[in-house]
């Protein structure tokens, strides 16, 4: 499954203030890749995907289409769940999912501090606190 992710990817990249180089070296691939993504003119794998969710500490579902999404209602009476892409079912084990979404969570609340701290930072600065 190929993810056009370029769009999303400059406005993480521009608002880390990094370059195109800086932020190829950051994902562990050449410039020239990472141009060719970021101007969606290839598409990385979903291996690569996961692969940036983890480097940018970002949710890896704040990079897959709004036609992705969990799906708990066609578990199985193994109580395996999946992830739906479009119509088509991708069933894993319940508990990686379950662990996936806590690992989700805990990138979330990380994000939140992060952005408070900056606040707090930014009020500072302007003298508001």
């Amino acid at each position: 499954m190929k993810i056009k992710i370029g769009n999303k990817l400059t406005a993480i990249r521009e608002d880390r203030k990094l370059n195109q180089t800086e932020m190829a070296e950051l994902l562990g691939i050449s410039t020239s890749t990472y141009a060719r993504i970021e101007r969606n003119e290839t598409s990385p794998d979903l291996d690569q995907v996961v692969s940036f969710s983890k480097q940018l500490q970002i949710p890896i579902h704040e990079f897959l289409p709004d036609t992705v999404s969990f799906n708990n209602n066609q578990a199985n009476s193994k109580g395996q769940g999946g992830l739906v892409f479009g119509n088509i079912y991708n069933y894993n084990n319940k508990d990686q999912i379950v662990l996936d979404l806590e690992n989700q969570v805990k990138l979330k609340d990380q994000e939140i501090t992060f952005l408070k701290e900056k606040i707090e930072l930014l009020e500072r600065l302007n003298g508001l606190k």
